[in-house]
């Protein structure tokens, strides 16, 4: 047996059944395939949703930790209501709606524009703003991309989406069906609209999960045809991208591009290669598929699978489609029933949602959210303080992050010993007893900004949430705090291309602790 062990395949391939539950094959008539591929198809409609999240303790538990308890007072009933969604397209996209939970409401809107998200919600001070092209900022900002390379990659993400279709529906046609599915005449109302069609109905439980995804491994490694082209597809999507990159890069590039262009510049070359080690690999996970998912369930994550895989995980849905066999209404129901004991808090947590979805594939608009006024820019989702300090302190929303979620709450461990995995250039040291670090890397690991003059030979800091500014200079020992001066205990000193400053003025200052560890010499700075 081959020691190649894909239990990422079996785990990913468990939550696609889960996920799409209905296979290709029809039911009293009904083309379950096209009612799939119809879904894939919706580029542009209006719809409304709800999704609630039930959480029951368990009353056997032998005790419950103050995190548990806490988790439970906020969000043991949750629920999220989007009131009005449109989508314009695949890239320009509108919500409205409220999020519930125990301790209150928060209404937000959201508008995402290619790749920017336009976010308005209770207790921000403005609009706030986040650039989401995030790979490709890394990208530009780590070598000089040529104005060909930048194209390509904005096509790509068209390609992307143009194909997210095409995808969706060769994986509807492998999957299987599950046991219990009906199907009914039926009327209702979508929107405005009284419309006649049919309901689908199934129920899945977890124990049918390991036969339905072996059924689809099957049908993946029979399909050749539609393997081949979903590969040449990606070929199509992926490889210009690659080319274009060797391209600028013709003097890096050695022996390994030459070892890998004749792949890249032959579709048929590189499309049979990977058939051929795709289905090697499926092969081997169908033939040894009983012990990977008897290894998957002894596995550390092995208890939750037990249940994820039994008659205490449930799924029922509804889905009713119109004549066209154009989904336009669903409610689902996901149930999952931990173990009788009284080894966890949580007794059953149960998922809800319902959906309805009109003006399918007609011309919409999406909302816009009018900044007009101001707007507060962010780069990413990545630094919870920059998001922090564009909401009011006072509002429920910030308390729920702040204090709550503590979203915030940083712990920076750094060792002085050689073996601490930093290099010298960011390793922290001793100074006449003092503890220098790394300004810009303490900084930023607290989500501060820092700025660096080389001309005054100056380090500026700045953080979003509190309003503090710094400024220190190499070779002074005072800094100033919003104006204010501050002694430094030594002053700040570059060393190999690094500003390194005293520890508990930079941590201090930018309202964090500091704590000593001798036994480990390990310095800790902590921010709630």
């Amino acid at each position: 047996m081959n020691n190649r062990k894909p239990h990422s395949w079996i785990a990913l391939l468990l939550v696609a059944a889960l996920i799409m539950l209905t296979g290709c094959q029809s039911v009293d008539g009904l083309d379950l395939n096209k009612v799939m591929t119809n879904s894939y198809n919706i580029q542009s409609a209006e719809s409304k949703q709800t999704i609630a999240l039930e959480i029951t303790p368990n009353p056997a538990a032998k005790s419950m930790t103050e995190e548990d308890k806490k988790a439970f007072e906020l969000f043991s009933n949750v629920q999220l209501t989007i009131s009005e969604a449109i989508q314009q397209d695949y890239t320009h996209v509108s919500l409205k709606g409220v999020f519930e939970y125990n301790k209150g409401k928060i209404p937000f809107q959201v508008t995402i524009s290619d790749q920017d998200y336009t976010i308005l919600v209770e207790g921000a001070k403005k609009p706030i703003v986040i650039h989401n092209n995030g790979a490709l900022q890394e990208l530009q900002a780590q070598q000089s991309l040529s104005k060909e390379m930048e194209q390509l990659i904005k096509q790509t993400y068209q390609k992307v989406y143009a194909w997210y279709p095409s995808f969706g529906s060769y994986l509807a046609g492998l999957l299987p069906n599950v046991n219990k599915i009906s199907v009914s005449s039926a009327s209702e109302m979508v929107g405005t609209e009284g419309l006649k069609g049919k309901n689908i109905h199934l129920e899945l439980k977890g124990s049918e999960l390991v036969e339905l995804t072996r059924s689809f491994l099957k049908n993946l490694l029979a399909d050749d045809k539609g393997l081949k082209e979903t590969l040449g597809q990606i070929y199509d999507i992926f490889v210009p991208i690659v080319q274009q990159a060797m391209k600028d890069n013709q003097d890096a590039g050695g022996s390994y591009s030459d070892m890998i262009s004749p792949y890249l510049n032959n579709k048929t070359l590189a499309v049979e290669l990977a058939y051929t080690y795709i289905t090697s690999s499926l092969k081997q996970t169908i033939e040894y598929y009983d012990t990977y998912v008897k290894e998957l369930s002894e596995s550390y994550s092995g208890e939750s699978l037990k249940v994820l895989l039994s008659d205490k995980f449930s799924v029922k849905t509804d889905v009713f489609v119109d004549s066209d066999l154009m989904p336009r209404k669903s409610s689902t129901e996901v149930l999952v029933n931990m173990p009788d004991d009284s080894t966890t808090s949580v007794k059953s947590v149960k998922l809800t949602t319902t959906a309805q979805t009109w003006n399918i594939n007609k011309p919409v608009k999406a909302a816009v959210i009018d900044t007009s006024a101001g707007q507060i820019e962010m780069k990413s989702f990545n630094k919870p303080n920059q998001f922090l300090a564009a909401l009011d302190p006072k509002s429920s929303l910030y308390e729920l992050l702040k204090y709550d979620l503590h979203i915030t709450k940083k712990d920076i461990n750094l060792l002085m010993d050689n073996y601490s995995g930093f290099d010298d250039s960011t390793k922290p040291f001793y100074r006449n007893g003092v503890i220098m670090v790394p300004a810009r890397f303490v900084v930023e690991e607290l989500d501060a900004e820092v700025n660096w003059n080389a001309a005054n030979q100056q380090v500026t800091v700045t953080d979003p949430s509190s309003n503090v500014v710094i400024k220190l200079n190499v070779g002074s020992k005072q800094a100033t705090v919003n104006g204010l001066i501050k002694p430094l205990e030594v002053e700040a000193e570059l060393k190999d291309g690094t500003t390194f400053v005293p520890v508990r003025f930079i941590a201090e200052s930018l309202g964090a602790t500091v704590k000593w560890n001798s036994d480990l010499q390990m310095v800790t700075i902590s921010r709630e």
